[in-house]
């Protein structure tokens, strides 16, 4: 039966091998089964959409509730399922599906900082990818990105150039269940930080340097 979610993939990797230099690497390390949080440090808007598309998995995904009333992009987020969350409060309704649908067996893109960087470097993890983790018992399923920064997309396009982006996955893991939710957080973007080049680990550079 035709599946909206597989149509806007298989799209989702032909805009972007027609517009970006792109290297994909670690695609074996994806679990294929079984309950699964996908998580990426986020550069830019496209970043879903590079995983959604290159991820050998269908992925639920969560995005802002605000994406709704933009016009088109609010159309295709509700035709593919995106789980809406209020960002700035503790959003429980939206914690407790993700937790739901991995339990399930599902498999789920989130990014643990929570919005784009505004460094182009990790930021401080927060507190939400650590609660779906430690209630569901997820595997974790790292990808480092790089090259999505708007800015640095754009510039290449001005110059009819196509901009050059990384995806990295990274080996699965998953964290004791009895780790405490800020313990859980510097696990997660540790994790993010090893497959980053230097200058992307933003905060959590020194503490992957110091081996904490």
């Amino acid at each position: 039966m035709f599946r909206f979610t597989t149509l806007f993939s298989f799209l989702c990797r032909l805009a972007a091998r027609l517009l970006l230099r792109l290297t994909v690497t670690g695609l074996e390390n994806v679990p294929r089964s079984g309950g699964l949080l996908v998580t990426m440090n986020h550069l830019g808007g496209a970043d879903p959409v590079l995983l959604i598309g290159f991820t050998p998995r269908t992925l639920a995904v969560i995005g802002k509730a605000e994406i709704f009333n933009w016009p088109v992009v609010g159309r295709v987020a509700r035709a593919y399922g995106m789980i809406p969350v209020q960002r700035g409060t503790p959003d429980r309704v939206t914690l407790q599906t993700a937790v739901d649908l991995i339990r399930a067996g599902g498999a789920l893109l989130i990014a643990p900082e929570g919005r784009e960087s505004l460094s182009h470097a990790l930021e401080q993890g927060k507190a939400g990818t650590a609660f779906i983790t430690l209630h569901s018992g997820a595997t974790l399923q790292p990808v480092a990105i790089t090259g999505t920064e708007w800015a640095r997309v754009l510039a290449a396009w001005r110059k009819l150039q196509r901009p050059c982006v990384t995806l990295t996955f990274g080996p699965p893991y998953r964290l004791p269940p009895e780790l405490k939710r800020p313990e859980a957080v510097a696990e997660i973007m540790r994790h993010l930080a090893a497959l980053l080049p230097p200058e992307y680990r933003g905060v959590y550079g020194e503490q992957l340097a110091d081996g904490r």
